[in-house]
Order: C-alpha cells, then structure tokens, then sequence
C-alpha cells in the first residue's frame, strides 16, 4: 500500500491524511474508488487545569420513579465526581427532572464544594419523565455562560421514554441543532433497557456531542469520567470537512455521516476533538474515464479553530491523486488496509439496519443483514495478508450477535421483550461507535 497522503503542518492540532483504496486504475474505464480521511488530534500545548479551555456544564438527570434505588445513587456518585473535578475556571450546573424540572445547582463557579454534594446527595427519585423540560432548562443554563473559547455542553441522562412535555424526536433534535448554533453541544447517556435510543442518538449526533449506552446502573460512573476527560481535552472546536470532486469526480458517500451534497462534492460539521483522538470517514467517489496519466481525484478541506494557545483558526488542504495507466494485475488490486475500514465501517451501519429490523419484529431480516456481514468479514479476513485482529474481533462480535439474536427472537419460549430491547440498544450502540470512530468501552 502506497503513503497516504496529508496535511502535517507543524503546530497544527490536528493533522489529515487521506489513503484511497486504489493506487492505480485502468485508463478509459469509469468506476468508484474508495477514500480514508483520517483526522488526528496531538496533544495540546498545555496540560495545567488552568490553561486548558474552561468548562461551562450543566448535568441535567432524570430522577424518575424508574431510577430510584441503584440507578439514582450511581448518578449521585457521579455528579459527585464532577463537582470534585471541577476548577476555579469552570461553571457547572445540575438540573433534575421527573415530572417537573429541578435546578439543583444555578450555573456557577463551584466554590463550596462539600455544600453542593449535600444537596446532591439529596435527591430523591420522583414520577414521570418530563425529558424535554429538563433539557431545555439545562441549555438556559449553560447559555447564561456561553462564551467562544469555552466547552459549552448540556450532558443529558436518562433511564426512561420522554412521555411529559415535547417527545418528538426531530422536534428535540431540531432544538439540539440551535443549541450548536449558539455554541452548546449536548451528550446523551441512556441507562439499561426502557429508554428510547433513536431520540438520545438523534439529540447526540444533531447536538455534534456523544452518545453512550450503559446496561447496568454501576457502569454510570465510568461514562461520567469518559465524558469529563473527553472535556477537560478538547484542542479543536467548530471542525468542518469539505470534499470536492475534482477531474470530473464526484463524493456520491460518505459511509455513516449525512453529509450536506453539492453537486459534485460534500462537507460535514464534527464534534470537539480531543487529545491524541481519531476520527475516520470513509468516502465513496466515483470517476469518470481518465486518460493515462496523474489525476486529482478529490480535494479536501478541513477547518478548525484550536482550543489550546492563541485559539487560532486553521485550515488545511489536502488533495489526493490517482494514476491511469496499463500495468500487471497486481498493480489494480485494492489496498488490502483501506478495504477493511471501509467494510468494518459497513458492519456498523449494518447493524443499525439490522436493529430497525428487530424493532418491527422482523427478526429474519436483522439475522440476514447480520449473516451477509459475517460472510464478507469472513471472506475477507481469508484473503488478509497476516491474520488480523480487527477483523477477527468483529466476526466474533457479530457470531455473539446472531446468538443473541436467537435468545430474543419472538419463536424463543419465554418473555423476550427485555432481550430484544438491550439487543436493539446494543445494536446501536456499537454502531455508533465504529461510525463515528468512539473507542469500544
């Protein structure tokens, strides 16, 4: 496989390269080429709490009857947490909610530390579950303090369906997506099996934060801990990627996203980055007849502002080429690397057909999305030069899916709603993960 091609300007906080699954194509012959765009976060220029970006949170809970008991107390330790890790620089707020909505902490600098521990250990598990109210509250409260050169987010948790005041996924995610255009992402965590996935998906990916999936309540700590480290780290903000056909080529994809099309090309809007992250998109361009000879195939651009120094706006330009030419077989075969990104990136979209399919009831079609899967996954990992481990680790995923697939089927004996439920979730969730390049937890 041929060096990927790139940005790695010094200084910059991000770097870009770009590998195509091709290195060489026949001349006169129109098809599509496969492209990696692999984005990669350094390490900011400074490591001190009180250099890094401040935070300005708000942790709004749901405290529904469903979360009395282990649940509630888990996210009481949690916020707990928070308030400990929390500096000087930062505000922070805490709104709960069942049916009404509670603002337990106002957005403030946390000087008093053991008082507002107090009062969250306080709280108490309640009735229905009023989502919307305390997601709309805690945006108020991160935008009393929004300001550029900050980390403004409202992380949502919740164990439950929104069944008090707005619960319209695309109405929820709409509000999400003004949030972004004042300056707030919003996360989401969604606790054990009775919690709707595609609304706090939807309001995750509309709100450019992160989604996280939890089945058991002792689990709750760990994602609080992921998400603030993820905050106190961000060294990129307001990140685009454009991408323009060039030489009568065209993005007709981009696996995972939904990107903005033109007519010949495509850009995305992506979350904060933080330190030593990744992200990889997966583009499918196709090309017209090329004469023999070099031709640019595509050109991208990626804008950021940095988080860490000066907050500098940066823009990087990196354009990728390909070769017409005649030549011996092997010079066409494919990039054994870029190929198995690409077809493990398709395994995570399959699994989101596949857990649509198991919401309708349509267990045979989840099981086939999964089966055809498995099959390319296996077939490739026999033509892979070395044994490789990615792959392996994803055929034996999707073998323990099939079978779980099979104990949630509605032909099993027994009550299957609940496994059908956490195997939709998961379906999802590992999804999520791969397509927007989050590490397995």
């Amino acid at each position: 496989m041929s060096e990927p091609v790139g940005s790695k300007e010094k200084g910059t906080a991000v770097q870009v390269e770009v590998a195509l699954s091709h290195n060489m194509l026949w001349p006169g012959h129109p098809g599509s080429v496969w492209a990696l765009v692999k984005l990669v976060a350094g390490k900011g220029e400074s490591t001190g709490k009180d250099d890094r970006l401040p935070l300005n949170l708000a942790l709004v809970l749901d405290r529904s009857g469903s979360m009395h008991g282990e649940p509630l107390e888990y996210v009481k330790e949690s916020v707990s947490f928070v308030v400990d890790q929390v500096a000087s620089c930062d505000f922070l707020s805490v709104i709960t909610f069942d049916q009404d909505v509670d603002v337990i902490c106002q957005s403030q600098n946390v000087a008093n530390k053991d008082s507002l521990k107090k009062v969250v250990k306080s709280i108490s598990s309640g009735g229905s579950t009023n989502l919307s109210g305390g997601f709309f509250r805690g945006y108020r409260e991160v935008l009393k303090e929004c300001k550029p050169g900050k980390v403004n987010r409202v992380l949502l948790l919740t164990d439950g369906e929104a069944n008090v005041g707005i619960t319209e996924p695309s109405l929820l995610a709409d509000k999400a997506k003004g949030m972004v255009e004042k300056g707030v992402s919003v996360s989401t965590v969604g606790v054990g099996a009775g919690f709707n996935e595609d609304l706090l998906m939807t309001l995750a990916e509309a709100g450019q934060g992160h989604y996280y999936y939890v089945s058991n309540p002792d689990e709750i700590p760990k994602v609080f801990a992921d998400e603030l480290e993820g905050l106190l780290s961000v060294i990129a903000q307001a990140i685009s990627v454009s991408m323009e056909g060039l030489s009568g080529c065209r993005v007709t994809r981009v696996l995972g996203y939904e990107p903005v099309f033109t007519a010949t090309g495509a850009s995305i809007e992506l979350p904060d980055m933080y330190e030593n992250e990744v992200k990889i998109l997966a583009l499918q361009i196709d090309h017209p007849p090329f004469a023999p000879g070099e031709h640019d195939v595509f050109k991208l651009v990626l804008d950021y502002t940095g988080a860490t120094g000066d907050l500098d706006a940066v823009t990087l330009q990196v354009t990728a080429k390909l070769t017409a030419a005649s030549g011996p077989e092997h010079a066409f075969e494919p990039n054994f690397e870029v190929v198995k990104v690409v077809e493990l990136i398709r395994t995570a979209v399959a699994k989101d057909e596949s857990a649509q399919a198991v919401t309708r009831g349509d267990f045979e079609t989840g099981r086939k999305v999964l089966q055809e899967r498995l099959d390319t996954l296996s077939h490739l990992s026999n033509g892979a030069p070395r044994p490789d481990v990615e792959i392996n680790d994803e055929i034996k995923e999707v073998n323990t899916l099939l079978e779980s697939m099979d104990t949630a089927s509605p032909y099993w004996i027994g009550d299957s709603t609940l496994d059908s439920q956490m195997l939709q979730k998961k379906l999802k969730f590992q999804s999520y993960q791969t397509r927007r390049s989050r590490p397995k937890k």
